[in-house]
């Protein structure tokens, strides 16, 4: 980074996500990342022209619209940055950040501010945000096979959360 920018001449776009669109699950997720962003927005006197929100899981790519657009109007320079709550909400997979960190390199994407990760556009942020990613995907596949797992143990223990025909669930499942 050869020269200091000016962060509060940038246009931000702030981006909050929860994984899924059922309106009974994460019920603050997207509300509470918003006001926090925005108090990161106030403190640092960032101008965020866009709240995009999304209710689509970021573990397998091109499955998000909202994020597909705002990757295409970053590039077209309708916004200079992205502000998110952490980068899990921008990546769960490898494809999707690595697609970051190149606009990043590209100048597509001037700036990412999150409220929980420092982001510097130098040589080692660009690692630490690729880490970021790395570890928030590490978490979804874990947590797959962790679900997977008890799945299947309960099943064979005879429980499943769709009852046969002519049964009732008890609480002994």
């Amino acid at each position: 980074m050869d020269e200091e920018l000016d962060f509060t001449k940038f246009k931000y776009v702030l981006y909050a996500r929860k994984s899924t669109d059922d309106p009974q699950r994460q019920v603050r997720s997207i509300g509470d990342q918003i006001f926090e962003c925005k108090q990161l927005a106030a403190r640092l006197g960032l101008n965020v022209v866009k709240v995009l929100e999304e209710t689509k899981s970021a573990k397998r790519p091109n499955k998000r619209p909202i994020f597909r657009q705002m990757l295409s109007d970053l590039k077209k320079g309708i916004y200079d940055g992205v502000l998110a709550w952490n980068p899990d909400r921008l990546a769960r997979n490898m494809k999707e950040g690595g697609e970051i960190i190149d606009m990043i390199d590209e100048e597509e994407i001037k700036d990412l501010k999150f409220v929980t990760h420092h982001f510097s556009k130098d040589a080692n942020g660009k690692m630490l945000l690729g880490m970021s990613f790395v570890l928030s995907k590490q978490y979804s596949d874990d947590l797959s096979q962790k679900v997977t797992r008890g799945n299947k143990r309960k099943r064979a223990e005879g429980k499943s959360p769709t009852p046969k025909h002519g049964y009732i669930v008890t609480e002994e499942g």
